[in-house]
């Protein structure tokens, strides 16, 4: 089966470096990556020039203020993996990463991740390269005192344990997390992708796309614990004002059961949707 990972970023190119040297060393990698810039930066451009991965391809569009969903809507089209693990750009995948995302996957369902979001000074730690990913999964437990005390959030979910995963597996999964999930291409493509009238973070490129998959019967399938992502601390991005324009935008397309969005990988029209 053909892997591409889509990696959605705006700026950091710090921490894509990070997460480039993660997947050069994935116990299985990708076949693909796409790098989805909601942006043009210079900056990640030449960074990018001075890599040497093969199958990578960058896309830009214009930097017209928040809009990941087109970014991630043209990646799917021009990936030409049959299977597609999304992740954002401030977060860093275990080495098992892709291989717990491929060993979760089944037609029909969605793979949904977690993240354990490190705190303050770990982050700090692994930008400047003073402890790696790696050091910190392999050492998880032992360091559990030092991470709370630099108040991760979620910090069991940086635990890799098969054993876990097997046996909480069946537990119903509320949504998906946008900055770690997987699914067939054909799945996403069936219901238009992401839906484009969501101009702002939060709901738009996980939460909508959770009920919209669900109306077509894709279920969602939990790869937790064996598909970690570290995420890197930073400000928060979106207010509650951003995220009740998300709502009401997704409260209606519920209300008028548009699970196949008209704003999406095709512009449709209510006609082409029936």
């Amino acid at each position: 089966m053909k892997t591409t990972i889509i990696i959605s970023v705006y700026k950091n190119t710090r921490a894509l470096r990070l997460i480039l040297d993660s997947l050069n060393n994935q116990s299985m990698k990708a076949d693909e990556i796409i790098i989805s810039e909601d942006g043009n930066s210079l900056e990640i451009k030449k960074f990018l020039a001075t890599q040497n991965i093969k199958n990578l391809i960058h896309l830009t569009q214009e930097d017209l203020g928040w809009r990941k969903n087109n970014a991630l809507n043209n990646s799917i089209k021009k990936a030409t993996g049959e299977y597609l693990i999304f992740i954002d750009g401030d977060v860093i995948p275990h080495k098992k990463f892709i291989e717990g995302h491929i060993s979760c996957s089944q037609p029909n369902s969605v793979c949904v991740g977690k993240r354990s979001e490190l705190g303050k000074q770990y982050s700090s730690m692994v930008y400047n390269e003073d402890i790696s990913i790696d050091t910190i999964a392999n050492n998880y437990i032992k360091l559990i005192f030092s991470l709370h005390k630099d108040k991760v959030h979620h910090y069991e979910d940086g635990i890799y344990s098969a054993f876990i995963n097997k046996i909480t597996s069946t537990r119903k999964i509320r949504h998906i997390i946008g900055c770690n999930f997987s699914c067939y291409k054909e799945d996403i493509e069936a219901i238009n992708g992401f839906n484009e009238d969501f101009v702002h973070p939060a709901i738009g490129e996980d939460v909508d796309i959770t009920w919209r998959f669900r109306a077509l019967g894709i279920e969602m399938k939990s790869c937790r614990y064996i598909a970690n992502v570290y995420h890197l601390w930073h400000k928060k991005g979106f207010g509650q004002t951003e995220g009740d324009i998300n709502q009401k935008i997704m409260d209606e397309s519920i209300k008028n059961k548009q699970h196949i969005c008209h704003n999406g990988l095709k512009k449709l029209d209510n006609k082409e949707i029936i």
